[in-house]
C-alpha cells in the first residue's frame, strides 16, 4: 500500500448543481420579462392615449382667453394654472401622434 490517501478516504467535494448555477440568470431573466411587459403595457396605453392628448394639445389653447378673462379672482387663477398643466401634459403625451390624413 502507498502512504497517501486514496480517493475513497476523502469525501466528495461539494459542487454546484445546475439549479444553483442558473439562479442568478433566472432572476435576470425574470427582470427582463418584467421590463418587457411594462414596456408593452406602456406602449399599448400610449397608443390609446396619444390621439386624445394630441387633440387636447390642439384645442386646449382655445380655453385660455375665457379663463384669462376672469384671472385674479383666486379660483380662476387656479383654474388657469390647471389648464396650463393639462396643456403641457397633452403636448408631451401627444407629441408622436400622426393624424390619419398625413400618413
Amino acid at each position: 500500500m502507498t502512504v497517501g490517501s486514496s480517493s475513497s478516504d476523502n469525501p466528495p467535494l461539494p459542487h454546484q448543481s445546475d439549479t444553483d448555477r442558473l439562479r442568478p440568470t433566472d432572476t435576470g431573466r425574470y427582470l427582463d420579462t418584467l421590463v418587457f411587459a411594462v414596456r408593452g403595457l406602456w406602449t399599448v396605453t400610449l397608443v390609446g392615449v396619444r390621439p386624445f392628448a394630441f387633440w387636447g394639445a390642439v384645442l386646449l389653447p382655445l380655453l385660455y382667453l375665457p379663463s384669462l378673462y376672469g384671472v385674479g379672482i383666486g379660483q380662476d387663477t387656479a383654474l388657469f394654472l390647471e389648464l396650463v398643466a393639462w396643456h403641457v401634459a397633452s403636448i408631451v403625451l401627444g407629441h408622436g401622434h400622426t393624424p390619419f390624413w398625413s400618413r
